[in-house]
């Protein structure tokens, strides 16, 4: 199953695992689309199947960030509040993604809380190494 794959739900007990797998949408999209715009309303987290998708924060200095691994996620903004994307998505050649709506996903972690607080663990890593690289870059380093 893909979803046992992706860094976010490695571990994660079968049974939420397959609730999550219920509320999954699996979309192709071809290059050039955009999947969110930096201020839009978050209600989506993406996964990575196949292809490339261009993470972009503008600013004084544009930062991107490809994703190009499958199982890699994006759109996190859709967890958290105030649930607005802090960067834009653009599919940079055809892309396979799953789409999971950020608030149904929310509810599968409050019913199961043990499970749910791994995510967000994993998730806050994520977002810290994101950071991390975009202080690199944004500093030339």
């Amino acid at each position: 199953m893909f979803f046992q794959e992706a860094e976010l739900f490695q571990g994660i007990a079968a049974h939420i695992i397959d609730e999550v797998a219920g509320i999954a949408v699996e979309e192709t999209r071809a290059g050039g689309t955009t999947l969110f715009e930096a201020g839009d309303f978050a209600d989506s987290l993406f996964i990575l199947v196949e292809g490339s998708v261009d993470i972009t924060i503008s600013g004084p200095r544009q930062i991107s960030f490809p994703v190009t691994e499958p199982g890699s996620v994006f759109g996190w903004s859709s967890l958290v509040e105030p649930n607005l994307y802090t960067a834009s998505a653009r599919c940079l050649k055809e892309s396979k993604v799953i789409r999971l709506d950020g608030a149904r996903l929310m509810r599968i972690f409050e019913n199961h809380p043990a499970g749910g607080l791994t995510v967000m663990k994993r998730l806050a890593g994520i977002i810290a190494r994101r950071l991390a690289n975009a202080y690199r870059e944004a500093l030339g380093a």
